[in-house]
């Protein structure tokens, strides 16, 4: 059994290359050149834009806006607190994600998706009884989240009544 030593190196194998190919270093000896090119158009292409418009036309109509006019009425004690409780926060601040929701008033998400669905939110375009979607990141307005904190609040003091 014969095995190599500690110092000694196993011999490496030259690498294989085919006839053909250049190396790193050397060029073409005859490039070719190309005198006639034949080009061809392409057949029209539907952009995803293009697609996800035609979409929102089919959706705006068959949807339906939710507007104030289709909102239940609350008593007034609950429209002032919910007044109150947006005039608190900054005035600077115009929009709000459901993050923001979660911090000034601690409303989960799925709370304001469910109220969503049930269109006690004015401006929400719906389909059914499903939000379409109008961005990536949802955003309520003041008034919105006023009529959302009236939904979120009086559901919740209709429920242990």
């Amino acid at each position: 059994m014969n095995t190599p030593s500690a110092g000694s190196r196993t011999p490496r194998r030259s690498p294989r290359f085919a006839p053909n190919q250049l190396s790193l270093f050397e060029t073409d000896p005859a490039p070719t050149v190309v005198t006639h090119v034949r080009v061809e158009t392409a057949p029209e292409r539907v952009t995803r834009r293009a697609t996800n418009d035609r979409r929102r036309a089919e959706h705006r109509d068959q949807s339906r806006l939710v507007t104030v006019a289709n909102l239940p009425t609350y008593p007034e004690d609950a429209r002032a607190a919910a007044l109150q409780s947006v005039a608190q926060i900054p005035a600077r601040q115009l929009w709000f994600t459901y993050k923001d929701l979660r911090f000034y008033f601690g409303v989960s998400r799925a709370t304001v998706a469910r109220r969503l669905r049930e269109g006690l939110v004015p401006g929400v375009r719906m389909i059914g009884s499903s939000v379409v979607e109008d961005a990536a990141v949802r955003r309520f307005d003041r008034e919105q989240l006023m009529w959302l904190l009236l939904a979120v609040r009086y559901r919740k003091r209709r429920a242990t009544s």
